[in-house]
């Protein structure tokens, strides 16, 4: 019995910690000046050096568990079709993976309040998927074009053809 108890302190400690820890993170005033995104697509695809997929759910221990179970129970109302339609229930899904592993480009991947922090406009409708040089970065995949796919596949074939 006292084992038992032990181990949901444990758990309960560990939560109240994490949510602590994603309480100081959102709370991090940021000084530095956030890098502006374009709408215009002059990035060609041998001066791109980064991939960034902007994702339309928060990240921390918290939003994580919220959002795994609305997958679940409402995945028709979830908000994010970049996180439907590439992760799985508990991690990426290996087509993705290896499409992403294919590009050479480096890979960035930025919750809501991650985006917001670090791109501007703020306001920028997410999911999107963004590419960047070293001068400047632009969106490859707009909220609206990121909505509108209904599978990995044409997600992935709607990014090569943006890259060629």
């Amino acid at each position: 019995m006292k084992r038992k108890k032990l181990i949901w302190l444990l758990v309960i400690s560990l939560l109240l910690l994490a949510g602590l820890a994603d309480a100081i993170r959102y709370l991090q005033p940021d000084d530095k000046e956030p890098v502006v995104v374009k709408s215009s697509h002059n990035i060609t695809r041998a001066n791109a050096r980064k991939l960034m997929l902007a994702y339309n759910a928060y990240g921390g221990i918290y939003p994580g568990i919220a959002d795994f179970f609305h997958k679940i129970l409402a995945p028709a109302s979830y908000p994010c079709n970049l996180c439907y339609l590439t992760f799985g229930t508990f991690s990426m899904k290996p087509a993705w993976r290896n499409f992403l592993d294919s590009t050479s480009l480096e890979i960035q991947e930025l919750h809501k309040d991650e985006f917001k922090r670090e791109y501007a406009p703020p306001d920028l409708p997410l999911p999107a998927i963004l590419i960047s040089d070293d001068s400047a970065t632009e969106v490859l995949l707009s909220a609206a074009e990121v909505n509108r796919m209904n599978s990995l596949t044409e997600l992935i074939q709607a990014v090569k053809a943006k890259l060629q």
